[in-house]
């Protein structure tokens, strides 16, 4: 059985919060002793106060600073980084603190596309990280989980469904891997709180709520709410353009790896969803509360 009781997330935004709260969960089991949240301020922050009722403890670090985070992680068996891209350098120094400090498995911040997909440059950054990783000698596991329903269907990203309007990219039938944070929250706890540390060390999970494309989720959700959505589609040389324009561009970096069949994590056969026996991931749609 794993060992691991002791827990470190660094970046408590879109998905850490999510992650957090899944193990903090399994404390009153004893399958976690501490949690431990990474946070640059002392100031007063909603969701670290939430998970500081529910048993969390606070780390005030400076991630400039490899001698406070080597003090912050230490006894620390896991470290989660949940960094978004705008702070994804301040991971190398978690990185490097954690081997100093003795951790025993580092989880970087994928919780996304695959990548390994070398069509995604966006993805590159995260793929150069995984060498770096092994030049620590630092095991890891790697965490794909597709794009999440419970958050991406919104307006910057032109996919609010409420408001009837919506824009995809391509023709809006290549296939999507979506899974819900709260689904991908309990998968990861309960794995790093079961499996033995050599079936989580250099490792890869892929994780699938539903895979299906975002016509079909237009399909589903006119169905269940009576609504006439109003769709356009993007072709995929103006979205190539634009990216190309501005890599920054974050909607159309999106849209374009959704309408390029980049947007699964890979083959079914290959999916770790059968690691967590009754896991029963949300579809988009239950995931939207329809």
């Amino acid at each position: 059985m794993s060992t691991f009781t002791t827990f470190a997330i660094a970046g408590v935004g879109n998905i850490g919060a999510y992650l957090a709260e899944g193990l903090l969960g399994l404390k009153a089991s004893g399958k976690v002793k501490e949690v431990i949240l990474l946070t640059r301020s002392s100031t007063a922050n909603a969701n670290v106060e939430k998970l500081v009722k529910k048993g969390a403890k606070v780390a005030v670090v400076d991630y400039t600073s490899q001698d406070s985070l080597t003090a912050a992680l230490a006894g620390v068996d896991v470290v989660i980084s949940t960094f978004g891209r705008e702070a994804f350098t301040a991971q190398d120094a978690v990185a490097v603190a954690s081997k100093a400090a003795g951790v025993r498995l580092f989880v970087p911040s994928e919780f996304g596309g695959r990548s390994d997909e070398e069509k995604v440059a966006a993805l590159a950054i995260k793929a150069n990280f995984h060498a770096r990783l092994r030049e620590l000698g630092l095991p890891y596991l790697l965490v794909y989980t597709g794009s999440f329903p419970d958050m991406i269907f919104f307006a910057p990203l032109h996919l609010d469904l409420t408001s009837g309007k919506v824009l995809v990219g391509g023709d809006g039938n290549a296939l999507v891997t979506f899974t819900s944070r709260p689904d991908i929250a309990r998968f990861l706890a309960y794995v790093l709180t079961t499996l033995p540390p050599d079936q989580l060390n250099n490792k890869t999970f892929r994780l699938e709520g539903e895979r299906t494309s975002f016509n079909e989720v237009f399909k589903q959700y006119e169905a269940k709410t009576g609504t006439k959505l109003e769709v356009t589609y993007r072709p995929i040389a103006d979205l190539e353009a634009a990216v190309k324009a501005n890599p920054a561009d974050i909607v159309s970096v999106l849209h374009l790896h959704w309408a390029t069949n980049t947007g699964t994590i890979g083959k079914k056969e290959d999916l770790s969803n059968g690691l967590f026996p009754g896991w029963k991931p949300k579809t988009v749609i239950e995931a939207l509360g329809l």
